[in-house]
């Protein structure tokens, strides 16, 4: 379902709860996404990943990837993938 028919389904008569989950999850992306790199360099202490290196796996995530803990600093760190840390569904 597009945000389009979800905006228009919140706003009919028939929502349900279903539907309103659907949209506090996609607030809830949107709003990591925009803390962490759209606007993080208006947030003190807002990390956001700066860069990524080496051969990606089946879901995409490089080897390692470079965190910098603010806009405009002169330090990031270096997270290098060691395994699966949570459940693959």
């Amino acid at each position: 379902m597009t945000n389009e028919e979800l905006v228009e389904r919140l706003r009919s008569e028939t929502c349900s709860k279903a539907d309103i989950d659907e949209a506090a999850n996609r607030i809830e992306k949107m709003n990591y996404f925009l803390r962490h790199n759209a606007f993080a360099e208006k947030h003190f202490g807002v990390f956001f990943i700066c860069g990524a290196a080496g051969e990606k796996d089946k879901n995409g995530v490089p080897e390692e990837v470079y965190i910098c803990p603010a806009y405009g600093s002169d330090v990031s760190y270096v997270f290098t993938r060691g395994g699966t840390f949570a459940p693959e569904w």
